[in-house]
């Protein structure tokens, strides 16, 4: 393994628990990307990106990866705190690295804080004496302060270097593959759509693109429109699925994960007025949320007490 000193990245230290606390979900995986390609260093990762989308950060021929997900796929693991936890038990019981662990907020939404606290605590208790190092990236503006106070008393926060750069993998000596073609057809319906997407109003950043109908929804235009979500901030992983349904599953995945794109962006049209009332801590953490696409049925409840006056 390289010398860490020389390269001027500081691997974590072993046995332990560790928090990364940033606001840019990009440089915790640049991070470990340059760790990974300069100290050689072991990688285990868990993740809720999908394996296309975690193939931009780091290269997957170098690292083990699971994808934290219902899909069907070989990579896929049920993102539920009972599996995880056993997948990183049997892990660390050999040889040394580091895990990594994203989706935090993801998994504390889907079965609570006091339950991932709990499975915090007991991934310590195991990683006492072996050669591993637990990672968890996560935004603090995503949690209640007394939750993130919580989870940095388990998880001590680890202060890591990274270039301004993009994120996507410099190290790699091989290209990125390049999409593959699409048809004549696809392409047409790929045009039709984006003139008909911009004729809609824009809030905050936000787009709110026109629905596509069934008939339209083929996998090109659902990868468009999934790239379109992703590059305004959305966490629209559920999409990756629906790609392997055939059109009638596609469909309805695409209608469930629209209509909370759309509560999300009315949400953020309300997250503007809040602020002009000088609500900015609330309203920069329920934006996270909302870009999560978590939440939303707490956050519009939470929006209405403040625009009535009654918080």
């Amino acid at each position: 393994m390289s010398d860490s000193a020389a390269t001027g990245f500081e691997l974590p230290p072993v046995g332990r628990v560790l928090s990364i606390l940033s606001e840019d979900p990009r440089a915790p995986l640049h991070w470990l990307a340059m760790v990974q390609h300069e100290l050689g260093a072991r990688v285990s990762v868990f993740s809720r990106l999908s394996p296309q989308r975690l193939g931009q950060h780091l290269r997957l021929d170098r690292i083990e990866f699971k994808w934290l997900s219902e899909s069907i796929d070989s990579h896929s693991l049920p993102p539920s705190l009972e599996r995880i936890h056993h997948a990183i038990s049997t892990r660390i019981a050999t040889d040394g690295g580091i895990i990594w662990l994203d989706g935090v907020e993801f998994l504390i939404h889907r079965q609570g804080f006091d339950a991932f606290l709990a499975f915090t605590r007991s991934l310590a208790d195991e990683l006492t004496g072996t050669d591993w190092s637990l990672m968890l990236p996560f935004s603090p503006l995503s949690l209640e302060g007394t939750a993130v106070a919580q989870l940095r008393r388990e998880a001590s926060p680890f202060e890591i270097q990274v270039a301004p750069r993009p994120a996507v993998s410099a190290e790699s000596d091989v290209p990125a593959p390049a999409p593959a073609p699409l048809s004549g057809a696809e392409e047409t319906e790929i045009e039709v759509e984006v003139e008909a997407e911009v004729s809609l109003p824009e809030v905050g950043g936000l787009t709110m693109l026109t629905s596509i109908a069934s008939a339209a929804l083929s996998p090109a235009v659902l990868m468009r429109r999934r790239a379109q979500w992703q590059e305004m901030g959305f966490d629209v992983t559920e999409l990756d699925h629906a790609l392997t349904l055939d059109d009638e599953g596609r469909y309805a995945i695409y209608r469930a994960v629209e209509n909370r794109v759309r509560r999300a962006i009315e949400c953020e049209r309300r997250l503007r007025m809040i602020e002009m009332r000088g609500h900015m801590v609330e309203a920069v953490k329920m934006r996270f949320r909302i870009l999560q696409l978590t939440g939303l049925t707490a956050i519009e409840n939470r929006l209405d007490e403040l625009l009535a006056g009654e918080a």
